[in-house]
């Protein structure tokens, strides 16, 4: 069961993700509860690290956590190395995750949405490979 959980929680990610990419890369405003504060955070200097958009190693990470529980899902054997690996890459997620949410909270003093839910589908990830 924990692969379908997986795969949920990664395509949520994604698409979350995905969705941030898309509306700065086409610079179309977020659909957020309050739109400026969504769009004030992901186009903040914080939006990038390394000059590189958060959203594009978000969205791999999410591809590598959907396509293990797809495996998963298939019986497909996967080692003993892999999984930690990813559950290696999850805490790194997770932590950089909390972090970005201790800036909007401190720094910026405004809340993304999407970057929650993100930083939630992070942490119920980890939870899974984990504990599930």
């Amino acid at each position: 069961m924990k692969e379908i959980y997986l795969m949920i929680l990664s395509l949520i990610g994604f698409l979350v993700s995905y969705y941030i990419f898309y509306s700065k890369k086409y610079n179309k405003p977020l659909y957020c509860f309050s739109k400026a504060e969504c769009d004030a955070v992901v186009r903040s200097r914080y939006g990038k690290t390394f000059g590189i958009e958060n959203t594009i190693p978000g969205m791999i990470y999410y591809v590598m956590v959907f396509a293990y529980g797809f495996l998963l899902n298939r019986n497909v054997f996967i080692s003993l190395p892999v999984y930690y690996f990813l559950v290696g890459i999850s805490i790194a997620s997770v932590l950089f995750s909390l972090y970005l949410a201790y800036v909007q909270k401190f720094i910026l003093k405004k809340w993304c949405i999407y970057c929650i839910v993100s930083t939630v589908s992070s942490i119920l990830i980890l939870g899974v490979l984990i504990y599930g």
